[in-house]
């Protein structure tokens, strides 16, 4: 198709220009008209004889000069219009097959944009997965379902901009819905570095509205209210939201971490059940966590007698995940504690350590490296 396309451009040049004998026929009468014009003006006495004469010899030598100008009915003089054409015609060909042998891959058979997209999920990638969702949306922004698929992918890419927009689409299709405004409040707070914004507020508080006692809108409100220094305000809202909450809530080790950071702002001493859920789930049964009876009496102990009880809790965490390496979970509970103590060094070599074990993991490498971020500073305990 390329050497078609090339020489149908090319021959016309290649060949020359032809003059067809109608175009000299067409001279011919040309010339026979003007002389019967100038004999018509004699006539009349437009002109005198002597320029009538010179007129028509004037004519005469311009049919002349026409049909010599085309010998044989072909301009033979050399063009340089003519060369490039020469080049072009051998060139482009070749230069397209030499790129194509080099870069092309001509064992590959066809295949069509629908057979494409039909390709198994599971062998793309998630940018080729994004792109197919992106484009859908594109054609069809009313696909409420896509919205609410892409959007969480967005939010663990850390497209936090990205998923406020999906999670906005999921609210406009679906106003009534809490699930998607506290989705979308979450996807603000992310996107402005964790503060919850007035906006995201709203969307929690309408959406607590229409669903009373919701954990996840609660557990932002509370954020919210520690953010603005409202210290009463938070400290009950996180006692009340970890009291209802249950045992195996993946949430719950935050709150209590939440809650001893209000309590330290506040300047009130903390608490040991707020380390005590460092020991958490997996092998709880075989190794319970303090009872009610504990707790109170952790009351009246004194501060190095306390410390050294829970210390011994997470020293117990810190055994059981050697014996159960995989537990993820487990893993951050002990880096929160870890921060808690103020044992900053310690939690960095249990991130050391998890980082290890799960080095293919990049969705628990993100945790860890939060986590990581999370640990004071200081050597100050929480």
């Amino acid at each position: 198709m390329t050497i078609a396309a090339t020489l149908a451009a090319a021959i016309p040049l290649l060949w020359g220009r032809t003059r067809p004998d109608s175009a000299l026929a067409h001279d011919t009468e040309i010339y026979r008209a003007r002389l019967t014009e100038i004999d018509a003006d004699l006539a009349l006495g437009r002109i005198a004889r002597p320029e009538a004469e010179a007129a028509k010899a004037e004519e005469g030598r311009r049919l002349l000069a026409a049909s010599a100008s085309q010998p044989g009915g072909v301009d033979a003089s050399p063009s340089p219009a003519r060369a490039i054409a020469l080049v072009a015609a051998v060139a482009i060909p070749l230069g397209s097959v030499l790129a194509y042998l080099s870069w092309g891959n001509p064992q590959m058979p066809d295949m069509a944009i629908a057979a494409r997209q039909d390709i198994d999920p599971a062998h793309q990638s998630i940018e080729q997965l994004i792109q197919r969702a992106e484009a859908r949306l594109a054609s069809h922004p009313e696909d409420i379902r896509g919205w609410v698929v892409v959007a969480p992918i967005y939010l663990r890419l850390g497209r936090f901009d990205d998923a406020v927009i999906a999670w906005r689409n999921a609210v406009r299709l679906a106003p009534k819905d809490p699930n998607y405004k506290i989705s979308l409040a979450e996807a603000i707070t992310a996107a402005s570095a964790g503060v919850v914004t007035d906006e995201a507020k709203t969307l929690l508080q309408t959406a607590l509205a229409e669903r009373p006692g919701d954990a996840r809108a609660r557990f932002y409100l509370a954020i919210a209210l520690s953010q603005q220094g409202a210290l009463p305000q938070a400290e009950a809202a996180w006692r009340a939201l970890i009291a209802e909450a249950p045992a195996e809530a993946p949430w719950l080790p935050v709150a209590h971490a939440q809650l001893a950071e209000v309590l330290q702002k506040a300047g009130k001493p903390a608490e040991p059940q707020v380390v005590a859920s460092a020991e958490g789930e997996g092998k709880a049964p075989a190794q319970p966590g303090p009872t009610a009876e504990d707790i109170a009496a952790a009351g009246s102990m004194s501060a190095d007698d306390r410390q050294a009880m829970i210390e011994g809790m997470v020293g117990r965490l810190a055994g059981r995940l050697k014996e159960n390496p995989d537990d993820k979970p487990g893993w951050l509970r002990l880096i929160r504690a870890y921060g808690v103590l103020g044992k900053r060094d310690e939690a960095l070599g249990a991130i050391a350590d998890a980082r290890s074990r799960f080095a293919s993991d990049t969705t628990f490498l993100a945790e860890l490296s939060a986590a990581e971020e999370s640990i004071p500073q200081s050597g100050a305990k929480q």
